[in-house]
């Protein structure tokens, strides 16, 4: 074990802000990596800063140590924390380097990562910084992992352009702008970085291409499970549930300026306390959070997204899903196994009107929809032995598509007719521990990738197997070829660039292979949906609340 007190283990990097002092880690394996813990990236948004975009840290003079985790951002709710620390001071990156210089006078090339948790929770702790060394320092990579403000502390929106929102953005622009400025001093090449994330991050990493504020601030992009267009990073009421939260906590105040200064002057526990109990999200389907990215006149320049893909200058772009993203949910869910073991069309049923297609959300045309999507897939090609584990996967395949697949594969395709390279991969691979524990259905789950990256366990049980080793080999390898030469070929040679005729992508499982037109079936469905209701589904807005690209609660 490091002893992070031992000064012989010590690695020193002077700044522009000032000099820090990290320490050297070596794998299990042999891998040495220079690592760096809680480097500050802005002034700790506390007190009157609370709520605001953030701001350049203060310089220091001293020997700044970083070799701890600093707390994570406060989350949600209660039922977001995970045994972690977590705080309002919370705006440090974490730097993973090799310990060697570069060959490249440039330096190495930079990956940035952006955590998920549906803008509402989330953290860069669990990720540590062993198996990052492993698989990325050892590819001549360097990682930086970013948290930023989630919930109501980063998406806090009182409706005016004074407090327009997107708080945590800003913080996720103010990390690049101090990556930017400072990654030279760890080895790294300012004029090569790579930023990527997954979920709810892989959503930022699209609208970090397309803001006029971060497009120039890096070169390549990765987006795992995620884009702007997703109901859950665009269609977010933030300034209703703000406003909502505030009253429920006593405020009496209409007015924008005295319901922030009224929030400004909460405890953090008291804001806990009540959005713990007062919003609380459809475990069913979390597509509907509260606080999230909003549509306003800065960040997004007053534009809707498909406007901003259309003038953002195209950059290289890996895309990637999982093959069933929906099954997290199911299970996320809680339902019982007694339930799981006679599940029926009836039950997708109860959760298509209830959480998916409710009145309150889609308005009139709520009963049309419900019916719309129950009969292509409870009642559309169903075989006359259709069991349990047939509607389970019928109910995980249309999660998935309600909240990734089609909004993600519709906005790859606008992406490519603006000339954008793209390389776009599925992820079809789940150990077998794992798919033990889970209800039956088949494909890879949500955030099923990144436990081969990052030390986080997200599914319990989960190993890595020399199948699971393929695999980690095989997506490092495909990071480190986009980092250094813009074109991800693996070892093998494959990975075609996406295009629209034959819209190929490469399944990753422990044998790669080239595939066609995924889902092609059920985009064509919802392609037919989407084109009879004013009420898109797909995107939680009215066809002419997606024109105007309006916020949802002005």
């Amino acid at each position: 074990m490091t002893d992070l007190h031992d000064r012989s283990n010590s690695v020193f990097v002077q700044t522009q802000y000032g000099p820090i002092e990290g320490f050297v880690h070596a794998t299990d394996d042999g891998i040495v990596a220079n690592i760096f813990l809680g480097v500050p990236y802005a002034k700790p948004p506390v007190g009157e800063l609370r709520f605001e975009r953030p701001i350049p840290p203060e310089p220091w003079q001293n020997i700044l140590e970083t070799k701890q985790f600093r707390d994570s951002c406060i989350p949600y709710n209660y039922d977001s924390i995970q045994n972690e620390s977590f705080s309002e001071d919370c705006l440090y990156i974490n730097v993973i380097a090799p310990s060697e210089p570069s060959d490249d006078p440039e330096g190495y090339p930079v990956l940035v990562y952006i955590h998920g948790g549906g803008f509402w929770y989330g953290d860069v702790v669990k990720c540590g910084f062993d198996k990052a060394s492993k698989v990325f320092a050892s590819r001549g990579l360097i990682t930086v992992t970013v948290p930023y403000r989630v919930g109501l502390y980063g998406f806090m929106s009182l409706g005016t352009t004074e407090n327009p929102g997107n708080i945590g953005l800003w913080d996720q622009i103010a990390a690049l702008k101090f990556i930017k400025d400072n990654i030279k001093y760890f080895g790294g090449n300012p004029n090569n970085i790579i930023v990527w994330g997954q979920s709810a991050g892989s959503a930022s990493v699209d609208l970090l291409t397309l803001s006029p504020h971060s497009r120039n601030l890096f070169h390549k992009a990765i987006e795992g499970s995620g884009v702007a267009t997703c109901e859950f990073a665009g269609s977010q009421p933030s300034t209703r549930v703000t406003k909502k939260l505030a009253a429920a906590m006593g405020c009496t105040s209409t007015n924008p300026t005295e319901i922030k200064a009224f929030l400004k002057n909460q405890s953090w526990e008291d804001i806990m306390n009540i959005s713990s109990t007062q919003f609380i999200p459809d475990k069913a389907y979390p597509n509907y959070l509260g606080w999230g990215p909003r549509y306003d006149k800065d960040f997004f320049d007053g534009k809707t997204v498909e406007q901003l893909i259309k003038e953002a200058p195209p950059k290289p772009l890996i895309v990637g899903l999982m093959t069933l993203e929906g099954g997290t949910f199911i299970w996320l869910a809680g339902k019982p196994a007694s339930e799981l073991a006679t599940y029926s069309a009836e039950n997708v049923t109860a959760t298509i009107r209830k959480s998916y297609v409710p009145e309150i959300k889609v308005g009139p045309e709520y009963e049309a929809i419900q019916n719309d999507i129950i009969n292509y897939f409870l009642y559309h090609n169903v075989p006359s032995n259709a069991n349990s584990s047939f509607y389970i996967q019928r109910h995980a395949e249309l999660q998935s598509d309600l909240m990734f697949n089609q909004q993600i594969l519709n906005e790859t395709d606008l992406k490519v007719e603006n000339g954008w390279p793209v390389y776009f991969y599925l992820w079809n691979h789940m150990s077998s521990p794992v798919q033990a524990t889970l209800p039956a259905a088949k494909g890879a789950w949500h955030t099923s990738e990144i436990y081969y990256v990052f030390d986080q366990l997200v599914y319990d049980g989960d190993v890595l197997g020399p199948d699971e080793i393929k695999i980690q080999n095989y997506y490092a390898d495909i990071f480190a070829q986009f980092a250094y030469t813009g074109n991800p070929r693996t070892l093998e040679n494959k990975f075609p660039r996406y295009d629209l005729i034959t819209r190929r992508t490469l399944w990753i499982d422990p044998t790669l292979s080239i595939k066609w037109n995924f889902i092609a079936e059920r985009r064509l469905f919802w392609e037919k949906h989407v084109s009879k209701f004013n009420f898109n589904i797909l995107r939680g807005r009215t066809r002419n609340e997606i024109i105007d690209g309006s916020p949802l609660d002005d």
